[in-house]
């Protein structure tokens, strides 16, 4: 540390810090246009000028770094004068006739410039250097009259999101910022982050509809509802609704950075379609069964007595005729993690099944079993900021991190840029290429070729820490024996992958240590799931990579709370904490805490069935009820028509959820829940980092949070079975979110240490935290792993399901865009939607030739598979390559890629191969 002086007041400092962040950190002001901590320094506004004791002139505090024994003052008479001349010369270019007058908060700008009195020249009233508003974009308002050119914006875009979109053009008084030097923002090929909104000081760059939804009367700090990084920010509310997004500087995953669905696709919690009440099909409510085959009545609103009564009476009846495991449970890693306790609670509490899961299974499952096998632990290893910051080399694979999980996607270009080695394997050229020392192009499906064919090279080459191995690892000699099939050359005819990239790839990750792995479902959504996770975890088990920053082995959660669903049991063969059910301990646990000893239907020791299982065993009714949670399986499940037809034939089933889904067509109760901005709780990222989820707003109409309708179902049920509630603990009496915590704490050790008043606190938890005094566990495996030595496995590859013929000859693979998330039942209603309003197919050139496909915007195809069909738009790109169409599963009916996937499963973690299929492609002229 530093020791220093500023205004007669002793400050502490790290050395090599700049001046004007010692001074924030000691409660200092230092008034900046251009400046933020988060942004490479600039000093270009001399806003920050201060007077250091034996220096000749001022000094920018912005770009001096303290010094031992320093001297500063900040706020002398002729300092202050000289900020009022600085602010005065850039009001001398800032036009606004509503100078002091914006319903928006006021800006930093204006801010100092009443500050220090800063005097507004006759000038600001007329017309300025540029249009108020000159860009089309919808999200973001560009009004260059209100410009300073203090170029915060053009920094903001490249620091944190690794793009050039903004620009200065021109010189002297002609200087003036430009999107693509004349384009507008999204020809240069803006990601609609908004970083650049978030850092202007003058509101030149705002929020689109800032201004008119007026200034919030409150700011709540909450996380962010979409994919799985746990960014956090503030949500402006007014007169009882959100309004905006607000950056949080102290957001301790993302500071001020969002992505697109973060700072903009909020909106939806206020959408005309946000259910409101309960309601039930007509049949139900008078008491007549529906046949098998007859189609669903109409919905008639009723109150909630009257619905959970309904729901409780049906879900008893089958418990009784046809014994708990005729009851299944889908949760949700949309929900908080007190509601995913709370569901499978209520299926193995209250109704005695394990007959829960959740969309895990379609997305993590195989990356939770593999590396359970390998390292006794299933979730991530380190955290993003330490790959982002200390890894020398990184491997992604199966991950369009910038699309999917967009913040960190920044973070890995921002690594990329401070000399990080990576490496990209993915066989479409996706954004983040571009950043990338090396893409290897493999073909969909040959992972485990590829990653063996790194390891043989690891090995042959003497590459590996045999340190490590020998102290810390199991069973390195059949996986040296079977990876040394895996020659160059093999793996090029498997792959594609030319043997000269396979060696350097080898090379740069084995030489560049600590070097870290990103995975995503590319890797995990394949027959071959669980050998995909094996090969990886080998990979880096021989490379040594564990235990430090900047390394392990890192699959990123696709949904918000997906982490912590799994953590919460909602799995069919695990307690909370994976804490197995065949585990007569673990049973014991659970019985004792869940006070199982009156009566209750027990927790038995076989796993139930998985998601896919339930919905097949639902459309034979073999599964009577359904209960379903957040979770929409008819958009979202593999091959769709066979999905629809199973819910369609299903005996009964019961939604919760907040907008009429795509499912809510084969429910027969649909309840009302409350969105995330609506209720208490917690999520957990994907980092393992359990975060404060704070309700902003009330929830419209008879809404409910999830916690709060499963506990009166349960109650009901209860009552049903004779079985009082006996007591907060195991009783189902919650008066908040907090009882649930308190409760999960004390079943699961991992969570055992995690409360509200630590989180309230701001303290960065990431599990296992095992005690109220342990500080977390950001980094896994240190001294040893989870199961003591980490164990290698040999794996071979093996071919997908379905591999293209002569009928079907294109290989489909699938995943998201930047704009939308999952379904996109909450993007597309929401102003995000606008930017990708329609399903979109990539194809290469060649094979859109071969179909007669014409290139243009209007170019429109249909992809044929074996179990149905897809309409979309074209996107003729060599991004795939040929042989190869990509397409995405947000959008209903005919525009929905999961009409083609096929439902062909990984045999031990039971995930579907959605990212492998055969397809024929037809052009459409209509």
């Amino acid at each position: 540390m530093v020791e220093l002086e500023i205004d007669g007041r002793h400050v502490s400092a790290p050395e090599g810090s700049l001046l004007v962040d010692a001074a924030a950190g000691a409660g200092i002001a230092i008034p900046s246009l251009c400046h933020h901590r988060e942004l490479e320094p600039s000093g270009n506004c001399r806003l920050c000028m201060v007077e250091i004791e034996g220096w000749r002139m001022e000094a920018p505090a912005c770009a001096t770094r303290v010094q031992a024994g320093m001297k500063v003052r900040t706020g002398s008479p002729r300092i202050s004068a000289a900020r009022r001349a600085a602010l005065e010369l850039a009001l001398a270019r800032y036009h606004d006739p509503d100078w002091g007058r914006h319903a928006a908060p006021e800006s930093e700008f204006e801010f100092w410039c009443r500050h220090y009195g800063a005097r507004v020249p006759e000038s600001v009233f007329e017309p300025g250097p540029g249009p108020r508003d000159s860009d089309p974009h919808p999200l973001i308002r560009v009004d260059l009259e209100r410009c300073i050119l203090c170029a915060r914006c053009v920094r903001a875009c490249r620091d944190l999101q690794g793009r050039h979109v903004w620009g200065l053009a021109g010189r002297g008084e002609h200087t003036r910022l430009a999107a693509g030097f004349g384009g507008t923002m999204l020809e240069a090929r803006c990601e609609s982050c908004g970083a650049c909104a978030a850092f202007c000081p003058t509101g030149a760059l705002e929020d689109r509809g800032a201004e008119a939804a007026g200034m919030p009367e409150a700011r709540v700090t909450t996380v962010c509802p979409y994919c799985g990084v746990g960014c956090s920010y503030d949500l402006g509310v007014r007169e009882g609704r959100v309004v905006r997004v607000l950056s949080n500087p102290y957001a301790p995953v993302n500071g001020m950075h969002l992505c697109v669905k973060g700072r903009y696709g909020w909106d939806f919690v206020h959408h005309p379609e946000r259910l409101r009440a309960p309601r039930v099909r007509r049949e139900l409510l008078e008491g007549r069964a529906r046949a098998p085959g007859e189609p669903r009545g109409e919905w008639v609103s009723v109150d909630w007595d009257t619905a959970l009564d309904l729901a409780a009476a049906k879900l008893e009846e089958v418990r009784r005729r046809s014994g708990p495991d005729a009851l299944g449970f889908l949760s949700s890693a949309k929900c908080t993690n007190e509601e995913n306790y709370l569901m499978q609670k209520l299926a193995r509490q209250v109704i005695g099944t394990n007959n829960v899961d959740h969309c895990a299974r379609l997305c993590h499952a195989s990356t939770v079993a593999g590396l359970l096998l390998a390292l006794g632990s299933g979730a991530m290893s380190n955290t993003m900021a330490d790959v982002a910051g200390e890894a020398r080399a990184i491997l992604v694979i199966g991950s369009n991190t910038t699309e999917q999980h967009p913040v960190f996607g920044a973070m890995l270009r921002r690594a990329a840029a401070r000399g990080a080695k990576l490496v990209v394997a993915d066989p479409r050229r996706i954004d983040l290429c571009e950043a990338a020392a090396l893409h290897l192009r493999h073909r969909p499906g040959t992972d485990i070729a590829l990653v063996n064919g790194l390891l043989h090279l690891v090995f042959a080459n003497g590459w590996e820490d045999r340190a490590f191995i020998a102290v810390r690892t199991e069973g390195v000699e059949a996986v040296r024996e079977a990876v040394r099939r895996y020659t160059p050359a093999r793996v090029a005819q498997i792959t594609g992958v030319p043997e000269s990239g396979l060696a350097g790839a080898a090379e740069l990750l084995a030489r560049n240590r600590p070097m870290a792995v990103v995975w995503a479902m590319g890797i995990t959504q394949h027959t071959t799931g669980v050998p995909n996770v094996l090969a990886l975890a080998n990979l880096q088990l021989a490379l040594g990579n564990f235990g430090v920053p900047g390394a392990g082995v890192n699959p990123l959660r696709g949904q918000n709370n997906v982490q912590g669903a799994c953590d919460m049991g909602a799995l069919p063969n695990v307690f909370t904490g994976y804490q197995p059910v065949g585990d007569a301990k673990a049973r014991a646990r659970f019985a004792a805490g869940w006070r199982l000893t009156d009566g209750g239907p027990g927790v038995g020791e076989r796993p139930g069935l998985t998601v896919t299982e339930m919905i097949q065993a639902a459309g034979s009714r073999k599964l009577r009820a359904l209960t379903i949670m957040g979770e929409n399986p008819a958009l979202t499940d593999p091959d769709l028509n066979h999905v629809r037809r199973a819910l369609a034939g299903a005996e009964f089933v019961l939604l919760q959820e907040i907008l009429p889904s795509a499912t809510a067509e084969f429910a027969d109760i649909l309840l009302p829940g409350a969105a995330w901005a609506e209720k208490d709780g917690t999520f957990t990222n994907t980092e393992r980092r359990v975060q404060r989820v704070r309700r902003a707003v009330e929830p419209p109409g008879e809404a409910r949070p999830d916690w709060a309708i499963v506990a009166a179902l349960a109650d009901r049920l209860l009552a049903r079975q004779g079985r009082a509630p006996h007591g907060p603990q195991a009783g189902w009496s919650y008066a908040s979110p907090d009882e649930v915590l308190a409760e999960i704490a004390a079943l699961t050790p991992s969570y055992a240490g995690i409360d509200a008043h630590r989180l309230e606190r701001g303290e960065a938890l990431h599990w296992p935290v095992p005690a109220k005094d342990h500080p977390g566990t950001p980094i896994l495996h240190r001294d040893r792993f989870t199961r003591g030595k980490g164990a290698f496995h040999a794996v071979e590859h093996a071919d997908p399901a379905e591999l293209p013929d002569a009928s079907y000859p294109l290989l489909l693979t699938t995943g998201r865009v930047l704009v939308h998330w999952h379904g996109s039942e909450l993007t597309r209603r929401s102003a995000v939607g606008a930017l990708c309003p329609e399903p979109e197919v990539e194809i290469n050139p060649q094979d859109a030739r071969a179909i007669g496909l014409a290139r243009g915007d209007g170019a429109r195809l249909r992809l044929v598979s074996r179990r149905g069909e897809l309409r979309a738009r074209a996107w003729i790109t060599d991004r795939v390559p040929e042989g190869v169409v990509f397409g995405n599963f947000h959008f209903p009916a005919q525009g929905n890629v999961n009409n083609l996937t096929i439902l062909a499963v990984d045999p031990v973690a039971k995930i579907p191969e959605y990212k492998v299929c055969a397809v024929r492609a037809e052009p459409l002229t209509t």
